[in-house]
């Protein structure tokens, strides 16, 4: 099953099914295989003997023969039919510490656990499970987290609404050796869930606020400022996560295989540190976002230029030198051509010039979120904000490792601690930011070509008789312009029309030389230059005045710089400083992958006690050096065991039960 991105989940190329065994939330059916059932069940037996002359107790394997001549006073099988195994699971989905304050102590997030004292199984919360032995489940009050007074208001956000069960929790310890914890996106029943069957889809589950944690007095001067210097509402905000462990006491006992023919896509790729245990879990996504005015200031930029643009634009007949640009244009375009003795030009005036553009679609286009090719980052110019999908980041700096994104990683990887991740992040930017730029810079020279332009000219003739004879007025050729500026560049016919006006009066001779005689080819000549030469005129003089709108990524590099560089600053000061650490798939004890959490570690205080497995899809760690006043969020967390065997219980060997 293959999984990728969205900007808020994964999609399944599968059906949406349900995982967590055979049976949703009971032990996996080849865990029970596993465990003997059937023809072979009478052949693994756990002897509990306790033999009165020494008071030893034993767990041996005995054949038929042997079982039939054990001086056992007490036997115990594997199966569906044993008893007397004492276990514990949890679900939590919620856990950690939060600047002081311990999550695990707090009712409002109290997970399930569950424990089975060989014979009945006691919950610390939730109800039991119709259907489904010794299991109990609750989801996460998280209405009650929002009474919580400082200091986790304004730190921590959880779904106010819990009715689509993005926050469950389930636990289930039996007296036959099996137990299943669960917690996070799962159902009644411990499965773990996949997308939504209709939009493809996971809900979102938690925001932490970064900026509020780093910025928190309780963690004292920590030297952030430059770091968090021109940032603020930095946040990740986490997607639907999931973890679930399963244990079978008896397969650890006796040592038995843990291959697994169908994993689901949450399971960890390697098999557990002990037989009988699997552990799995399931992160859609953890993504981070901030604002900053450096981000703003593309669209402060960019709209200062339209702006320029349009008032140029709306006052262009009063723009300087746009009026004797024209004029003179008009008649250094006439007298190239004008060669005659017998007729002149007079006086040539602008009348009127008005010009329309329509930038709507780059204010659009502005105001609308973009993104990279590969769905990294998303920006947001006009709010000023910027959001990294993790999942996307990591499969572009390693496809072979993150084909899932940021599901079937091994245990305890740590997410962005590379600076290889780092690079894949200041490229994505630049290529976003230079994709992006180009896209506004089409539009507006579209805008530009599409600039509507209406203008009116008065051409004055002047004529005489005989070369020696002097000039007088005869009349004027009046000329309207309509068309766009992409058309006036090209003359294209249609958009000038040109009309001769004679003076009334004046001697019919002067009339016929104009329009019959003489000079009517050079009036003609005239005509036909107006027609094709005075929309480049035009043109030309308006494309003078308007502010440039072509190579936008080149000369904005004075904000999209700054830019680049501070998310390169913020990723560098906490991720690549490990002051913040994203651990997905966070075990204790695990058979592969990094080591376990420094709090879980051996020998630490918090650590879990010896036959205790834990995992969590999410753990967020913030400053983990300073101990109890750090921050170590565990989201999606289950445990299980330790599991005790009747014989271990009979010895009183079962410390905790």
């Amino acid at each position: 099953m293959k999984w990728w991105g969205s900007r808020r989940g994964r999609h399944s190329a599968a059906s949406h099914s349900r995982t967590g065994g055979a049976k949703r939330g009971l032990i996996p059916g080849d865990a029970l295989r596993r465990r003997g059932i059937g023809a072979t069940a009478a052949a693994v037996l756990v002897s509990s003997a306790l033999v009165t002359q020494g008071g030893i107790t034993t767990d041996a394997s005995w054949n038929d023969t042997e079982w039939a001549h054990a001086p056992a006073v007490g036997t115990s099988e594997c199966g569906p039919d044993g008893a007397g195994f004492l276990n514990r699971a949890e679900g939590r989905a919620l856990s950690g510490n939060l600047l002081g304050v311990n999550l695990d102590t707090l009712a409002e997030a109290e997970g399930v656990q569950v424990t089975n004292d060989g014979s009945t199984a006691t919950a610390t919360a939730g109800q039991p499970v119709t259907g489904i032995d010794s299991a109990f489940a609750d989801p996460l009050t998280v209405n009650a987290l929002s009474a919580i007074q400082l200091p986790l208001t304004g730190l921590l956000e959880l779904p106010a609404d819990n009715s689509t069960g993005v926050v469950g929790q389930f636990g289930q310890a039996r007296s036959t050796g099996e137990a299943l914890g669960a917690s996070g996106y799962v159902d009644n029943s411990g499965g773990i869930d996949l997308a939504d069957d209709q939009t493809g889809e996971y809900p979102g589950l938690a925001t932490l606020r970064l900026s509020n944690l780093l910025n928190s007095p309780l963690l004292g001067d920590i030297g952030l400022g430059d770091t968090l210097s021109g940032v603020s509402d930095l946040e990740l905000e986490v997607g639907a996560v999931a973890g679930q462990a399963s244990f079978d006491t008896c397969a650890e006992a006796w040592g038995e295989g843990t291959a697994v023919a169908q994993r689901s896509v949450a399971a960890s790729a390697a098999e557990d540190i002990v037989a009988g245990l699997d552990r799995r879990y399931l992160t859609a996504s953890a993504d981070l976002t901030f604002s900053s005015p450096t981000v703003g200031a593309l669209s402060g930029e960019l709209n200062n230029l339209l702006g320029g643009l349009e008032g140029t634009v709306n006052g262009l007949l009063g723009t300087q030198g746009v009026k004797t640009g024209i004029e003179s244009g008009v008649a250094n375009l006439l007298n190239a051509v004008l060669d005659n003795p017998l007729l002149t030009l007079g006086a040539i005036r602008l009348n009127t010039l008005t010009a329309n553009i329509d930038l709507a679609p780059v204010r659009a286009l502005i105001d609308t979120e973009f993104s990279d090719s590969g769905g990294v980052l998303t920006i947001d110019a006009t709010a000023g904000t910027v959001s990294v999908d993790t999942s996307a980041l990591l499969q572009q700096a390693y496809p072979d490792r993150f084909g899932d994104g940021l599901n079937g990683l091994p245990p305890n990887t740590n997410l962005l601690a590379d600076e290889a991740i780092l690079n894949a992040l200041t490229q994505s930017l630049t290529g976003a930011l230079t994709e992006w730029l180009s896209h506004v810079e089409s539009q507006l020279v579209a805008a530009v070509d599409g600039i509507r332009i209406t203008s009116t000219l008065s051409i004055d003739l002047r004529a005489r008789l005989l070369a020696i004879t002097p000039f007088i007025d005869v009349g004027h050729i009046a000329v309207s312009i309509d068309g766009t500026l992409a058309e006036l560049r090209a003359n294209k016919p249609g958009t000038v029309s040109t009309e001769v006006k004679l003076l009334s009066g004046l001697l019919g001779a002067l009339t016929d030389l104009l329009t019959k005689g003489l000079l009517k080819p050079v009036l003609d000549l005239l005509l036909n230059t107006l027609l094709t030469g005075v929309g480049g005129v035009v043109s030309g003089v308006v494309d003078g005045v308007l502010p440039a709108v072509t190579g936008l990524p080149a000369k904005l590099t004075m904000v999209t710089a700054p830019l680049i560089s501070l998310v390169s600053r913020l990723y560098n000061g906490l991720f690549l400083s490990n002051i913040v650490s994203i651990t997905v798939n966070a075990q204790n004890a695990p058979a592969t992958g990094g080591p376990p959490p420094p709090d879980w570690a051996p020998g630490q205080p918090t650590a879990p006690p010896e036959g205790q497995y834990e995992v969590a899809a999410l753990r967020i760690g913030v400053l983990d050096g300073l101990g109890p006043n750090g921050v170590r969020l565990y989201l999606g967390r289950a445990s299980v065991g330790p599991g005790c065997s009747p014989a271990e219980a009979a010895a009183g060997g079962c410390a905790g039960y």
